[in-house]
């Protein structure tokens, strides 16, 4: 049975609800319309031509697709059996709330003359030791409220969102590591770490006997070789964290 007949079996979707979903809410609902049809992800990624593991992340919410290409959004929705008109709605709905959360931004010229220097930056975002080692593929995009980053060109930034606990407790799972590529890198510096096989990572540096390595906080990782094929993109300038109940982290009570 095709994702369309299954779907259309059931009463109509309530798109304005739909469209209010957080990631990870979308992706259950991406995820639910797949299991009716009967459908692997594999099949699911053969029928939206891209890798298997991106229906992974786009079904756990991993992978914001309001924030993605719309090509490939559209691409990806049409595989879940989505008509034409209901991804149109979809756009036009992500949209009007998007507008919706601008009108409701701070008013910059109206705050205290300590915090009048925020500013905001859109950067491309990405997914520690997920995807492409190069953060120019990013298909997902965050506006960050920065102090001014004087003599750094937008191009110049880039953020990482935090997994897993190996750097803590300096980082925390969900944390954005903001990434200067034009900054100064030396032993000892917080870094975006490019590795063909692993993605982007967030480590330390370290040196020992004249060799490199990639160092983490937590004391229950060891150090590990700076592989040959690696690239450094920059040091990390910027931390933002949201606490979860009150946690760094994913943590919840």
């Amino acid at each position: 049975m095709s994702p369309e007949s299954a779907r259309h079996i059931e009463s109509a979707i309530d798109w304005e609800l739909v469209a209010r979903m957080t990631p990870e809410e979308f992706g259950r609902f991406l995820r639910s319309l797949r299991e009716r049809a009967g459908l692997s992800q594999r099949e699911m990624a053969e029928r939206a031509k891209i890798h298997p593991a991106y229906i992974s992340f786009v079904e756990t919410g991993r992978r914001n697709l309001r924030k993605m290409n719309a090509q490939r959004t559209f691409s990806i929705l049409s595989a879940y059996g989505l008509r034409e008109d209901e991804i149109n709605t979809l756009f036009r709905l992500w949209a009007e709330d998007e507008a919706r959360q601008r009108s409701q931004a701070p008013d910059l010229e109206n705050l205290p003359p300590e915090a009048q220097e925020l500013r905001p930056y859109r950067l491309p975002l990405v997914e520690a030791g997920a995807g492409s080692p190069s953060f120019n593929d990013a298909q997902e995009y965050v506006t960050l409220y920065l102090p001014e980053m004087r003599g750094k060109g937008p191009g110049d930034l880039f953020a990482v969102k935090v997994v897993g606990n190996s750097m803590e407790p300096l980082l925390y799972e969900g944390d954005l590591a903001v990434v200067h590529t034009q900054g100064r890198v030396g032993i000892g510096a917080v870094v975006a770490v490019g590795i063909p096989w692993n993605g982007i990572v967030i480590k330390k540096l370290a040196e020992r006997e004249g060799k490199l390595y990639l160092s983490s906080v937590n004391p229950m990782y060891e150090d590990q070789p700076f592989p040959e094929d690696a690239k450094i993109w920059g040091p990390v300038i910027a931390i933002i964290r949201n606490l979860t109940n009150g946690y760094p982290g994913r943590r919840k009570l």
